[in-house]
Formats: C-alpha cells, structure tokens, sequence
C-alpha cells in the first residue's frame, strides 16, 4: 500500500467515525456488513443518513455529489418531487393490490411507444427476473435449451447467466466455451459463453452448438466491465448468426437505456426479438420488465407448453406510478442534456489525467462513464481485467474524501440534478485526487 494510500483511509476514517462504529456493529449480524456486495468497499462503505437531489449525507454528516444513483437507477437523483408525489398518491391506498390495475396497461402502453422492439411486455421486479423470463419466452418459442452470453456480461444473479464474470483465465480470442461459475454454490448450466467484441468468436459458438442454442443475451455495452461498447461488426454478427441458426437475440438494456431516450436498441437502430429492461424506467423503485416481437408472447396465453409468470410485488400500483412518472420527465431534451454534460465531464477526466501524464481511459455513452487506468485501449472485457485496479481504488477513496462518490469499478452516472458546477467539481477533485496518487 502507497503512502497516499494509507493517509487516504486515514482521512476517511477520521471524516466517518460513525460509520466505522456501524459497519463493526453491521457484521456482527450481516455477514460482510452489507447484504447487498457491491455496497461494499475498503476500509468500509459510509451510512447514509439522508438524500436529496444529487447529494447524499452520511451519518456523521459528510455530504456526497452522488454519481453512483444506485448503481444507474435513479434518472433524476434523489426526492424527485413528482415521482414521489405519484408514488405516494398511490401508496396511500394499498402498498399492493392482488387484483389487476390500470396503471399496469398505461405504462406498459408508454414503454412500448418509447421503446418499439417492445411489442408485448411484461413487469417484473427486478433485472435479475426480466432477463430470466426473457430466456423462459426463448426457450419456450424454439425447444432448445443453451444460452449463449458473453464473457464479462452482467445479466443478474440467477444461475445459468452469473457466468465467467471475473473468472480467469480469460477465454482464447476466436473463441467460446462452456460458461463457467462467477459464484460458490452455483449448479452446472447448458450456458454456453464467448469473447464480447469479438464476431469470430460469435461464429465458433454457433459452429459448435448452434442447433441448441434457443438465445444470444447481449448488453450494448459492458456494465460490469469499464463500459466497454459493443461495435457494430460483433452485434452484426450476432443477429446474423443467431437469425441463421433459428435463435433469437435478447438484448440486456437493463443499465443502457441511458444510451438515449430510446435506448441504445433504439440510438444505434438494432431491433431484438427480446429485451430486458430496467434500472431507470423503474424511476428509483424495483421495476423492470422483458418484452419483443408478439407472437414470441402467445406462450403465456395458456395450453399446453403456456410460460407462467408469477410474483406477489409485481406491477405494485404505487411502483408504478412513481416509475412512470420520473419517465414522464425524462424527456428527449432532458436526456440529451445530461449525456451532453457527461460528455464534457468525460473529456475533462481525460485531460486532467493527460495534463499529469497518467494513462487514462474513460469510457461510456449517454450519461455513464467510466475510469480505467491502462496504457492499453480499454475496448474489450480482457483489458478491462487489466487495468490498474489498485490505483483505480486509490483514486476513487480519495475522490470520497472530496465529498464525490463513484462505483468501486470506476463507474458512474449522471442524473438530472447535476449542475454544470457539479461538473467542473468532479474534473477538478479528479485531478487532484490524481495529483495526490502521483506524489505520493
């Protein structure tokens, strides 16, 4: 550990006595002192005690310039008055109806003009579930049972797609492969995973198993690796071989609907036979959904071989409501806005890094962006692993320490309370939390 590093936590730890006394506390009865693991983060997380718009004040009360909005949920920050206001209307007749209820068609009706490739869609209440059901509709609709995903994608926690996330060693270029578990306790899957960014590799899976394969489930881009993009010749690749061999193309748009108001499906001019939608068009709250092409649907219409759907919070009125408010706000001019200003941010990171002769990439589109430091491109899953995590974590402890939050993995975004001040803020932090690193 570099001295920079150790006076780092030194300050934070004198900034957060009273988390430091919690998270103690926390562990004695939540095993790592946080159910939720990527809330977890060296020497320990800080506790918030209160929220509002951009910032978020801790316990001991410290105020943060929130760039993490719950790991990309949250499009307008924290209190958002009319998705709260909407939420609450709702709230104060039922938490939860076990009856059908006309804000679920409404907002179902608003996605699918927003978003087109969904011509049916369905709620859930969380990503993890969406992107499960939009495997169960694939499988359902063609009699095959593999999925092939991509090394580093993120699709959730259930079982068969919580593959070869950080498992080494990285596949082969040109290549794939039977996935492998990115958690003790996982069973064997018929999950088949290749090379992200890589069309050859897309090509030696369905050689090798294209007769089985019932979906390819794909993220635009990399939410867990640096935010990595897809290019055009993989995704060309991936519908051509897919369509090919009678497979159907799911993309995960769960985090990239801040690729623009139409997602990136819609930005870059892809149609998916399936989607998995989530994060922001939640407006805050557990909320996602899965939908495509309607005859893929007529599998839950009933008889035999019928896909079931179930779950007691699904399409909570209240949810609703307030989800369907906050997009009501998220408007084109709103949208483009904010990726207007996460681009300046973008650049300013890259010069400030330049200016001090420290490799730097950061990726990202719309209003996410990412730190990586490499003096290799970051434009596959297999650089992203190799960057330099060390100094990646330095940087970010002592960005905290100038009251600016980002993800573990280099990660950020952008919602609409952030200011053009708020900008220059994070540019400048940076640079001196760089600075700092470097001199020390």
């Amino acid at each position: 550990m570099t001295t920079s590093h150790q006076s780092a936590i030194e300050h934070y730890q004198t900034l957060t006595p009273g988390s430091q006394e919690l998270f103690h506390t926390a562990r004695t009865i939540v095993s790592g002192g946080v159910s939720r693991g990527t809330l977890a983060f060296q020497p320990y997380p800080f506790y918030a005690a209160d929220a509002g718009g951009a910032t978020v004040t801790d316990i001991d009360g410290n105020e943060y310039l929130d760039l993490v909005n719950n790991y990309t949920s949250l499009p307008h920050g924290h209190g958002h008055r009319p998705t709260n206001s909407a939420f609450v209307r709702e709230l104060s007749a039922s938490s939860a109806i076990g009856t059908a209820h006309p804000l679920e068609a409404a907002y179902a009706l608003e996605l699918a003009v927003r978003y087109p490739p969904l011509e049916r869609l369905h709620f859930t209440t969380t990503g993890s579930e969406a992107a499960a059901f939009a495997l169960r509709v694939a499988r359902a609709n063609t009699g095959r049972h593999r999925v092939l995903k991509f090394e580093g994608g993120f699709h959730g926690s259930h079982n068969e797609l919580y593959q070869d996330i950080n498992v080494l060693p990285a596949l082969a270029a040109g290549t794939a492969a039977p996935s492998r578990p990115a958690s003790a306790g996982l069973e064997p899957t018929s999950t088949v995973t290749a090379v992200y960014n890589d069309p050859a590799a897309v090509a030696d899976a369905f050689g090798r198993w294209g007769s089985e394969i019932a979906a390819v489930i794909v993220e635009p881009f990399l939410g867990n690796g640096s935010l990595v993009t897809a290019t055009r010749d993989f995704l060309d690749a991936v519908f051509e071989h897919a369509h090919r061999a009678g497979a159907l193309v799911v993309f995960d748009e769960i985090q990239s609907l801040r690729a623009g108001y139409s997602g990136a499906s819609g930005e870059w001019g892809y149609r998916p036979d399936l989607m998995a939608i989530g994060k922001i068009m939640g407006g805050g709250f557990a909320l996602a959904a899965f939908g495509g092409r309607a005859e893929l649907f007529e599998v839950f219409n009933g008889g035999p071989g019928a896909v079931l759907q179930t779950g007691t919070f699904t399409a909570a009125p209240p949810v609703l409501a307030g989800a369907r408010a906050a997009m009501a706000a998220l408007t084109q001019p709103v949208m483009d806005e904010m990726a207007d200003r996460t681009d300046r941010l973008r650049e300013g990171l890259r010069k400030e890094a330049k200016d001090q002769g420290v490799a730097v990439h950061v990726n990202g589109v719309g209003s996410m962006f990412n730190i990586a430091f490499s003096n290799e491109p970051i434009d596959s899953y297999q650089a992203h692993r190799a960057a330099d995590a060390h100094l990646l974590d330095e940087v970010r402890l002592q960005l905290v320490n100038h009251g600016i939050v980002i993800m573990p993995r280099g990660t950020g975004c952008l919602s609409t309370p952030v200011t053009d001040d708020d900008v220059e803020r994070v540019i400048e932090s940076f640079g001196r939390a760089v600075s700092s690193v470097r001199n020390g």
